[in-house]
């Protein structure tokens, strides 16, 4: 059992590390996602690369190591990580008696968390971020104002009860006490101050559908072959991370509908990107004829 981290470059959209694990490595399967970020760091410092900012997702033991081991790093944790689970819990809430009524309002409570971070400046007092996320508590009891002392009421306007198309939550009904629950709990709470405020790894998943396609799960592989499949998924995620919107002949910009699993029906209007180019299988020939011109062996060809 192979696992595999990976290390992007969020502004330039660049696959920069990747390393593979065997899962005998380490002592269990949840040690391993803390044993590739060692590896991934220790290269990074071995090429005398510093990271300034590292956006993870929730896991604990990558938490507490980066906290101990990169003191000059300041770690963030991926919103979608967040806003993931917390639409779990909302959606189990919606399921349970006399809380039918939240489940018109699990899209704008996870919009919301997306908002929280995206509108709060860098280095902001963390109490705003929370304060802003607590809102959305008192919002959808139709409470505007008096939600703390850095920020005390929403930002929308005057709001007409004429469009209204979700019923305001009753305050002291049972819905109301469990979402409190949700919204104020302790693992929110440390969350909430290390969400990310703008990069997010959107593209990081984007680049595990490449590998899928270069190391598709249902086969089996060698370390070595499945270690060459990952370099060659990142030299094509990294020659076509940034192409351009395709157009029509007439010069317009193309889009297509989409219906992810996740959205359970729902659709999404995304971009129609150009074509992949493949640029890079001419420069691996080209080294490859040359390495075998010259007598020399690559090294994950040798035994």
């Amino acid at each position: 059992m192979f696992g595999s981290y990976t290390l992007m470059d969020l502004e330039q959209n660049k696959v920069v590390e990747t390393q593979l694990v065997q899962s005998n490595e380490v002592r269990s399967s949840c040690h391993m996602e803390k044993e590739w970020l060692v590896r991934a760091v220790q290269s990074m410092e071995e090429n005398n690369v510093a990271i300034s900012q590292l956006i993870t997702d929730r896991h604990l033991q990558v938490a507490k190591w980066v906290r101990e081991n990169m003191p000059g790093t300041t770690h963030y944790i991926d919103v979608w990580h967040v806003a993931k689970g917390l639409k779990k819990k909302l959606v189990a809430l919606s399921k349970e008696k006399e809380c039918e009524n939240i489940g018109g309002w699990i899209k704008s409570i996870t919009n919301h968390l997306y908002w929280v971070p995206s509108s709060t400046p860098e280095g902001e007092d963390d109490n705003v971020k929370w304060e802003k996320w607590t809102s959305v508590y008192h919002h959808v009891q139709n409470i505007h104002v008096g939600h703390g002392d850095h920020y005390q009421q929403c930002e929308h306007g005057a709001l007409d009860p004429n469009d209204r198309q979700k019923r305001w939550l009753r305050p002291g009904t049972r819905v109301v006490e469990k979402l409190e629950g949700i919204i104020h709990s302790r693992q929110m709470k440390k969350d909430i101050r290390m969400l990310s405020p703008q990069l997010q790894t959107s593209s990081l998943e984007a680049y595990h559908s490449t590998i899928n396609h270069f190391a598709p799960k249902m086969n089996k592989f060698s370390y070595k072959g499945m270690q060459s499949r990952l370099i060659l998924a990142a030299l094509h995620f990294n020659e076509n991370s940034k192409r351009t919107q395709a157009t029509t002949k007439a010069n317009q910009l193309r889009y297509k509908i989409a219906f992810p699993k996740q959205k359970k029906g729902d659709y999404t209007v995304k971009k129609v990107k150009t074509q992949n180019t493949y640029g890079y299988v001419d420069t691996l020939l080209e080294e490859v004829t040359s390495r075998v011109q010259f007598g020399e062996v690559p090294p994950l060809l040798s035994s």
